[in-house]
């Protein structure tokens, strides 16, 4: 926490660990030689909440610091609330937010304006204009956040308001307007379901919110970054692919008991074949008699998998527990 003096400082230099050439390093970095001082963030910079800042303050203002007396923390209950997630769901004020850096050495600006986005195949294509309002040159990190359906599955802490999906690194001259685009695949577009019989990631059907901006606090400020609302482009398949699936579990769970055992006996014979068929291989083994039984083992665990596949009673009782 640096908000108790920060303020009577004219500019503060965050070096992390550079190794022993730190020096050439640090004085490039600020007189501009060779390298510019355009780095971002990546942590958030907490603001104690009293100008006072106990130590009592001080916990309140950071992710989980009301959690370190009692160990709360080690249940995760705040699960994808981590980092800037955190901050933007509680609504914390904070220092230097995520992202955060001097764009010209603080002696120019980015405006962030006209955020589009359209569709791309099975994805999106979002982007916006960059202009420098100043007289002095500089590289800027623009970053997209995302924000999903509200409808969603899933617990407040398991859906971050916002999600960093991308971020470049651009050279904004004065007078010369800098497109950016940023691709979002469907992979970007989905949330994990955790439901029983899902456990993978599900394209979201609903309406998208894409800001852009130069970090997680002002991109989603209006003034500050630039957004554009979208319609899934992957929501009709999703909610037709969500309903087979539900389809398929239920009709997995009316069948008689002794189907299910016998493919789970399936499984299991299959994984031990397959595991000794490849133990005779990895020996070396060379002998006709043992390279015959490696074969009939892979056949076997062919013949068995293709059981388990097309979900029929075995024809040779030696599968049968």
């Amino acid at each position: 926490i640096t908000s108790t003096w920060d303020a009577k400082v004219a500019g503060l230099l965050v070096s992390w660990l550079p190794g022993v050439a730190n020096g050439d390093g640090i004085a490039q970095a600020l007189y501009n030689e060779s390298y510019e001082a355009s780095g971002r963030l990546p942590v958030t910079f907490p603001k104690c909440s009293t100008e006072a800042c106990s130590h009592e303050d001080e916990r309140s203002s950071v992710a989980l610091g009301k959690e370190i007396d009692n160990r709360e923390y080690w249940t995760f209950s705040e699960k994808a609330l981590i980092g800037y997630r955190w901050y933007h769901a509680t609504g914390s004020e904070v220092s230097y937010p995520f992202g955060a850096g001097l764009f010209a050495y603080g002696r120019s600006s980015v405006a962030y304006d006209g955020a589009w986005a359209k569709a791309d195949g099975q994805g999106m294509k979002v982007g916006c204009k960059l202009k420098n309002t100043g007289k002095f040159s500089g590289r800027d990190v623009p970053q997209l956040y995302l924000s999903f359906p509200k409808d969603i599955p899933g617990d407040i802490n398991s859906k971050p308001e916002w999600q960093l999906k991308g971020f470049q690194k651009v050279l904004v001259a004065p007078s010369s307007p800098v497109e950016v685009t940023f691709a979002l695949t469907k992979r970007d577009l989905s949330y994990w379901d955790d439901a029983p019989g899902m456990s993978k990631w599900v394209c979201a059907a609903g309406e998208f919110t894409a800001c852009i901006g130069a970090n997680a606090q002002d991109a989603i400020k209006s003034g500050k970054g630039t957004c554009s609302t979208f319609s899934s482009p992957c929501g009709q398949e999703s909610s037709v692919i969500q309903a087979v699936e539900v389809w398929a579990l239920q009709q997995q769970q009316q069948q008689p008991r002794h189907q299910q055992q016998t493919r789970h006996t399936l499984a299991s014979r299959a994984a031990l074949v397959a595991s000794c068929s490849f133990l005779v291989a990895a020996a070396g083994v060379i002998g006709w008699r043992r390279v015959g039984a490696a074969r009939r083992a892979s056949h076997a665990r062919v013949e068995a998998m293709e059981l388990l596949e097309a979900n029929e009673e075995p024809q040779n009782e030696h599968f049968v527990e």
